[in-house]
């Protein structure tokens, strides 16, 4: 069954069932003791009801029998008069119609008229009003007046009515009730239709639109909005609809990002695992065949393959060390610092491997402290990492770097510069350079040119404590990183 079906039934039963319990204890309560009150109810109709009805049909009937053209010396009665003769005579009535004192129409026998006059006396003929009642006689006197004219209608019953076309109760009053009845179900089945259609439209509407948009969503459409602005409880669902697409299509992306890296280190980790292999293995083979036929040639194999060793350890221990600080439960060791110390202190226990790679810095800044919340070993790890690209890319003997240090946003971040004086990278690389194990087409083909995998360890690192890193080119290659600064205490009150 359909919802609409649904709303259309349960808003009929809401009336119907109270109805037939109702109607149903009414029954039962008719077949018991209480049913007596039913029956002295219709009997004191019965004895009364010719006498009640006679006087209200005669009342009822008054505007009709007044419209006849009284004027006429033969009274012609008309299709109300018919009807009221006949109504009343099923009752046992028979009527008398005079106008000005003039007899214009009577179906009353002489005999009832003579018992008439005795039970009511002077009374019939001058008595504006009469209702009169003796054993089984009865008689009914109503008058009328309009302008200078006057009618009056006598009724007179000359024995019990015939009872067998029902009582006063049944005639009149159920049968008005039964009307009733019947107007209020028409009625009640047109309201409920109205309202079922209106709510089950209310309903649908915004179930299609969901049923729409799910369809979309099957068929690979995460693009799809649902349109649907009513404030309502369905306006809320679609809304929360919408949310669910926009997370499974960051989900989605999320996953083809992922898979997309996956192949990438897998095609990375591949090719930079080669190449020393391949080395090591030639060597190998070289001191093996005799090829290394002196002790001298055989010491620089061995050297060779010791440096391709160095290689391959340098990069299993970098992608321990990303795989690390990817994994979410990984945490960072921060502390309160300087990073201005910092890195003066890093520059003076570097001093020895700077000089001999021929790297010189400066450090610049407009401040004396910027203090940060920080893990010393992995910013370690950053400048190590950034130091080495330098000198393995660089096309000079030496090269130069300037480490700028600025306070940003009113003060609440750290802007760290690393700027080298090399040959840069290609501006479609700017964006890509911290993906792992990505380097530009001219790294590439030079074999101990790094993994690729150093800056994106760099970039880790900085997001890691809640920064953003960025690549420019700057009269050579230029790295910024941005992390938040730490809040400097104060020993001011303020009231």
């Amino acid at each position: 069954m359909t919802l609409k079906r649904k709303i259309q039934l349960s808003n009929l039963l809401m009336v119907l069932i109270p109805i037939v319990i109702s109607c149903v204890g009414i029954f039962l309560i008719a077949k018991t003791s209480m049913g007596s009150y039913w029956n002295t109810l219709e009997a004191m109709y019965i004895n009364e009801n010719g006498l009640q009805s006679a006087q209200s049909l005669i009342y009822t009937y008054k505007m009709e029998l007044w419209e006849n053209n009284w004027d006429s010396r033969e009274f012609l009665p008309n299709r109300e008069m018919t009807n009221l003769e006949r109504t009343l005579a099923d009752m046992g009535y028979f009527i008398q119609v005079k106008m000005n004192g003039e007899v214009l129409y009577s179906s009353i026998q002489e005999s009832d008229m003579r018992a008439a006059e005795a039970l009511a006396g002077d009374a019939l003929y001058t008595a504006k009003s009469l209702t009169a009642c003796e054993g089984e006689l009865t008689v009914i006197k109503y008058t009328f007046y309009r302008e200078n004219n006057i009618c009056s209608v006598i009724a007179v019953s000359n024995g019990t009515p015939d009872h067998s076309t029902g009582t006063f109760l049944r005639d009149y009053i159920l049968r008005y009730l039964a009307v009733m009845a019947v107007i209020f179900f028409v009625m009640v089945e047109l309201v409920n239709l109205a309202l079922s259609r209106w709510i089950s439209s209310s309903v649908l509407g915004p179930l299609n639109h969901l049923s729409a948009g799910a369809r979309e969503i099957r068929n690979g459409n995460l693009d799809y909005e649902i349109r649907y602005e009513k404030r309502d409880e369905f306006g809320e669902v679609c809304r929360d609809f919408n949310e669910m697409r926009g997370y499974l299509k960051q989900s989605v992306e999320q996953r083809q990002e992922f898979e997309r890296r996956r192949q990438e280190l897998i095609t990375g980790v591949s090719h930079d695992l080669r190449t020393p292999l391949t080395s090591i293995k030639g060597y190998l083979e070289g001191i093996l065949e005799g090829i290394a036929e002196t002790p001298e040639k055989q010491t620089r194999y061995l050297n060779a393959i010791r440096v391709r060793a160095g290689d391959l350890e340098r990069l299993v221990d970098s992608l321990s060390v990303y795989s690390r600080l990817g994994n979410r439960a990984f945490a960072y060791q921060r502390k309160p610092g300087d990073m201005r110390e910092f890195l003066e202190r890093y520059v003076e226990s570097s001093r020895e491997p700077l000089r001999r790679d021929r790297v010189t810095v400066r450090i610049f800044g407009e401040s004396e402290t910027y203090p940060v919340m920080m893990d010393e070993d992995a910013w370690r790890r950053v400048f190590d990492n950034l130091f080495a690209n330098t000198v393995r890319y660089r096309k000079k003997q030496a090269s130069a770097v300037t480490i700028q240090l600025e306070k940003k946003g009113g003060q609440t971040e750290l802007e760290l510069t690393f700027a080298d004086d090399g040959p840069g990278v290609p501006g479609e690389s700017l964006e890509r350079i911290f993906d792992q194990f990505y380097r530009t087409d001219e790294a590439r083909t030079h074999a101990g040119n790094g993994s690729g995998i150093g800056l994106a360890i760099v970039r880790e690192i900085v997001k890691g404590h809640g920064g953003r890193v960025r690549a420019e080119n700057q009269n050579g290659l230029a790295i910024i990183m941005t992390i938040p600064m730490q809040a400097q205490e104060t020993d001011e009150i303020f009231l």
